[in-house]
């Protein structure tokens, strides 16, 4: 694959060097926090973030809670980028960040982003980059373990050119897709192959092939 023909020391040592022509803004520039409560339960469609997906749930048997706790929930809408920055200390494992496809409420102790100068679908992609590598644990300091927008803002986002990051969105979306065909293309072989051992298992043990011609090997 080609590379860029010039680079530039982005001033970020866990980000190295970026193309010449991209821009390092903070995140206060391309990002607006969002809080938009459901008073009067007027949306009903429940989602939540689960490993990376913003996933829909149940909202009549969601673990007992009362219809009048979802009006402490916030309204999202597609595009908006959400993070779950609590916990920060004790799980280090979770996928924090999502992006919403379809309108509903997420509960309020996860932060809402919307994006202004910045694709929507690119923010996400570059902040779930962000998520891998684990960067939202070398914020703050002590043993604080939730973050809030105002801990978030300055934290330095990669905004190349428009059409750039669309291409990128393009780019990462069309090879994903080629992954995930070879990734079940692969997970079908392995069924193939397992069955077939339970069939040769099988068909050993209970005298349906010959294998007296086998030579005994000892260790």
């Amino acid at each position: 694959m080609k590379h860029y023909p010039n680079y530039k020391d982005s001033g970020v040592d866990w980000l190295g060097k970026i193309p010449e022509h991209w821009e390092v803004m903070p995140a206060f520039a391309v990002f607006k926090e969002q809080c938009l409560r459901n008073k009067n339960l007027v949306e009903k469609n429940l989602l939540s973030l689960s490993y990376g997906r913003i996933i829909k749930k149940d909202f009549e048997s969601n673990y007992g809670l009362l219809p009048e706790s979802f009006e402490t929930y916030q309204i999202v809408n597609p595009g908006n980028i959400i993070l779950r920055l609590t916990d920060l200390q004790n799980d280090k494992k979770s996928l924090r960040v999502g992006i919403v496809k379809e309108k509903g409420i997420i509960t309020s102790a996860y932060l809402c982003l919307n994006t202004q100068h910045i694709y929507a679908e690119y923010a996400y992609k570059l902040l779930h980059n962000y998520d891998i590598l684990k960067v939202f644990y070398n914020m703050g300091s002590g043993i604080r373990q939730n973050m809030n927008f105002k801990d978030l803002k300055r934290l330095p986002i990669l905004v190349p050119p428009p059409e750039e990051q669309k291409a990128i969105v393009f780019f990462i979306d069309n090879e994903s897709e080629k992954i995930d065909l070879a990734i079940a293309q692969i997970e079908k072989e392995i069924e193939l192959i397992q069955e077939y051992r339970t069939t040769l298992i099988s068909d050993a043990v209970t005298g349906k092939i010959d294998v007296r011609g086998f030579a005994l090997v000892s260790t």
